[in-house]
């Protein structure tokens, strides 16, 4: 009898067990996507887009000079125009640039490190 006791106690015991591994086990649902995941969807994603648009097109606006100054060409921010003006700025000890350059240069990174955030 004690023998039957002990075997029941120990088939309960295995079977609580498992059911108790098997709600642990992970999900192999797919992972979700969009807002949940910690991306932003499309519609944020234009928005924010629209706002780098409106900074790039405030640097490229401000530092013109700088731009000619360096001879950066058709380059446009986004397509190596900050890099030429530093690369430009390394080169030349006498070439400075604009108080209104700085600053839109200084928005724009504010604004980029703000979408990646």
């Amino acid at each position: 009898m004690k023998q039957l006791l002990i075997i029941a106690l120990a088939v309960t015991g295995l079977s609580i067990a498992h059911a108790q591994d098997s709600s642990v086990k992970p999900s192999v649902a797919a992972p979700s996507t969009g807002v949940d995941a910690g991306k932003p969807s499309k519609e944020q994603r234009k928005a924010m887009h629209e706002e780098l648009k409106d900074e790039r097109n405030a640097v490229e606006s401000a530092c013109v000079e700088e731009a000619k100054a360096a001879n950066c060409g058709d380059k446009i921010v986004g397509k190596g125009l900050l890099k030429c003006i530093h690369q430009h700025k390394k080169a030349s000890a006498d070439f400075k640039i604009s108080d209104s350059c700085k600053e839109a240069m200084k928005n724009l990174k504010s604004e980029r490190h703000k979408i990646k955030k």
